[in-house]
């Protein structure tokens, strides 16, 4: 006779080996592996909880540099009519055109920067949401500056003369 065994999981959330059920005079159970068991729940009660991340927050690290490029981005288009009429961010790093009576909002987000080995890693992310609908029409993300300021740009000016 093979006795198969399998997998379960406790009420302590523990990982348990299981038999089949057994008849009993009054009830059919399962036989639980106590040892296996309590071994299991003590070396769960000594992980240590914690609500931090393990591994290092980029996001913090490079919040200074990330904000130092946008402003310095931004400055070469100061002069552009659509950007003159958008909202700009520093903090978050983001450009956002959508007056309240308009139907869309375009936003231009610096997701990511870093600076590796002297050369600039950029991903930019745009959206188009509209309003009525309360969706987001057009969502795309760019590695190059230019390419996802010109696109934000052309995108904003068919809204404004819309």
């Amino acid at each position: 006779m093979v006795d198969a065994l399998v997998l379960g999981t406790s009420t302590f959330g523990v990982r348990v080996r299981v038999s089949p059920l057994v008849k009993t005079k009054r009830k059919r159970m399962a036989k639980i592996y106590k040892n296996e068991f309590k071994k299991k729940l003590e070396d769960k009660k000594k992980v240590i909880w914690t609500n931090e991340p393990k591994h290092e927050n980029k996001y913090k690290t490079n919040l200074k540099d990330k904000r130092q490029y946008f402003k310095k981005t931004l400055v070469k288009l100061l002069d552009n009519k659509v950007i003159r009429k958008c909202d700009r961010s520093y903090d978050i790093c983001a450009l956002k055109y959508g007056p309240k009576d308009s139907m869309f909002e375009g936003t231009l987000v610096l997701q990511e920067f870093s600076n590796d080995e002297g050369e600039n890693i950029t991903t930019w992310e745009y959206l188009l949401y509209n309003r009525e609908s309360d969706t987001f029409v057009d969502s795309k993300f760019f590695s190059n500056s230019d390419k996802a300021l010109t696109y934000f740009i052309d995108k904003t000016s068919n809204i404004i003369n819309n």
